[in-house]
């Protein structure tokens, strides 16, 4: 069955000859009826073995890479053979024609037409033999935008419009009892997972990303945007439903490549950082603050980095198996060199990774808790701007809300950042010193940095080309456990996603026994290695124990000690 994909025809170049008054073909761009030079010179062709990776650029020719108005990429060498309709005509793509500076396809009518010559427009010369009276050249980028308007038509069909999705105003905490089975959680749709993924991860069973949901914004489109994360849906995912539909996601992904500029939003396979990336731009969101070792926060905090998450440098020199992610956190400050400026209300650490699915370790061992020290946190004396960067004086740090009350006023932080506060001992005592029976007002504490520890919450993993999580379920008190969400699980028909949530019940378990246990990973290898398909090789707890320390590329903790101010 031929393929038709309907096109937007425009102007003729300013050459061509007049056509019969009754014919009311319009030309498509870059057609021109010149002397038909008969001599066929040889244009270079587009790479027609084309590497299947997940590097969007690698082996595309450089009109795909040029394409800055469509949402999906396409190779000139996939398209050839289509058929493309103009008005009431058919009409085949032949061949890509890179010609001096543009880029063109040769396109030949299933009719004879009259003013269809054959000949490129910008050297006069025949590229390809064209049928008589039926070839012509058009640009690239129409043929593109075609494409793209052709496959956006498809995924309208039987769309639900915004307001017929479901809707939930009321504000909703996290979860605090898993959902579980199919149809739960987020209904994938045309290369969504790792926007459903990352959903997940931050707002099925936690709540410090909540802020971005009510964040205040001047833009319509943001506040349309933010509206419909929060009330179709987080606050959807977060109630009795415990389902969110693909076109919630559609929709979502429409209006983000909207704000964004970012057309590949809307059906393009991209990366979790590009999401949050995007997220952080459009809502000002960056409330992880590193700062240089021993330098004081400047009067405008130009010194100060602002981040959504962290991504991770570890080059792995000795080419190790395996290593924690507390460890290549730590490495990876030290190698900058940078510290926390803030005690953080999370962190998401990246993996390092030498492409979207190739990381520096083979396997990476998520630790379940990363207590923050002095190597890690900054702190500064807000009188004297002395840093706990020496080690002799890193415990020698307090607080004191009343003197703080009274003196620094003005430099109290953005409500998303945990205060650190603080005085090193000398200026504090300076401060105490002339106010007699005040002091007994004042109630000094050392700075506790070591009894923050970040906690984790989600594992957001990738294979290939297609992202799952772990998240935690926390449920009262220390209660929690541990749930595996998949938004691409099955498909019915070959169309349909179906998403799941399940538990693992040996979640922690798996990091307890990766830690202490020398074969855990030898003995992945050896799986690994076998001759067989790896539905044969893999028991359902093996394959997940892969994609855990494998395949985890973000790690999600969260600071439950975070005071909002």
């Amino acid at each position: 069955m031929q393929t038709t994909v309907g096109i937007t025809c425009e102007a003729a170049a300013s050459e061509i000859h007049m056509l019969n008054a009754m014919m009311a073909e319009v030309l498509p761009r870059y057609h021109s009826q010149m002397s038909v030079n008969k001599d066929i010179s040889t244009g270079s062709s587009a790479d027609r073995n084309r590497v299947a990776n997940n590097d969007s650029d690698q082996g595309t020719s450089t009109a795909a890479k040029k394409q800055s108005g469509t949402g999906v990429k396409f190779n000139p060498s996939e398209v050839v053979e289509k058929v493309v309709r103009l008005g009431n005509n058919f009409y085949r793509i032949k061949a890509y024609v890179p010609c001096r500076n543009k880029q063109l396809f040769a396109l030949e009518s299933e009719k004879p037409l009259r003013g269809y010559d054959g000949v490129c427009p910008v050297c006069a010369k025949q590229h390809i033999l064209l049928a008589e009276s039926r070839g012509f050249y058009a640009s690239v980028d129409s043929v593109f935008r075609a494409l793209e308007k052709k496959l956006e038509e498809e995924r309208l069909q039987g769309r639900k419009s915004i307001d017929r999705l479901d809707s939930v105003k009321e504000n909703l905490p996290p979860l605090k009892s898993p959902i579980l089975g199919q149809n739960k959680g987020i209904e994938g749709d045309s290369n969504s997972c790792y926007m459903d993924a990352t959903i997940f991860c931050m707002f099925a069973y936690s709540n410090v990303f909540d802020s971005l949901l009510n964040v205040k914004t001047e833009k319509k489109s943001l506040t349309q945007l933010q509206k419909l994360l929060r009330e179709n849906i987080v606050h959807v995912l977060r109630s009795n439903i415990g389902f969110v539909e693909r076109d919630a996601l559609y929709h979502l992904r429409t209006q983000l490549s909207e704000a964004t500029g970012d057309s590949s939003f809307k059906d393009v396979e991209k990366d979790p950082t590009e999401f949050l990336r995007a997220l952080e731009g459009l809502f000002n969101f960056a409330p992880l603050k590193t700062i240089a070792p021993d330098q004081p926060p400047n009067a405008t905090a130009s010194n100060i980095t602002t981040n959504i998450m962290w991504e991770m440098f570890d080059p792995n020199p000795h080419n190790m198996l395996s290593t924690n992610i507390a460890t290549i956190f730590l490495n990876s400050l030290s190698e900058i060199p940078a510290k926390l400026a803030t005690i953080p209300p999370f962190l998401i650490l990246v993996a390092p990774r030498h492409t979207r699915s190739q990381r520096s370790y083979r396997y990476i061992i998520p630790d379940r808790q990363i207590a923050l020290d002095n190597k890690i946190v900054q702190l500064v004396c807000l009188k004297c701007q002395l840093t706990n960067h020496n080690s002799d004086r890193a415990n020698d740090f307090y607080s004191c809300e009343s003197c703080f009350a009274r003196e620094s006023p003005s430099l109290i932080t953005p409500e998303t950042d945990a205060k650190i506060v603080c005085y090193c001992s000398t200026c504090l005592s300076e401060l105490h010193r002339d106010l007699g029976k005040e002091l007994i007002n004042h109630n000094a504490r050392r700075i506790p940095v070591e009894q923050h520890k970040l906690n984790l919450f989600a594992v957001l993993c990738i294979e290939v080309a297609h992202y799952v999580a772990f998240v935690k379920c926390q449920k009262q008190q220390e209660q929690h456990e541990w749930l595996f969400f998949d938004s691409m699980s099955d498909r019915i028909h070959n169309e349909k996603n179906i998403p799941l949530v399940d538990r693992v019940p040996d979640f922690e378990k798996w990091i307890e026994t990766a830690g202490k246990d020398n074969y855990f990973f030898l003995d992945l290898d050896d799986l690994r290695k076998q001759a067989r398909p790896s539905s044969q090789k893999f028991t359902e707890n093996d394959m997940r124990r892969l994609r855990l320390f494998r395949d985890g590329a973000f790690f999600f903790y969260e600071n439950s000690s975070v005071n909002y101010q």
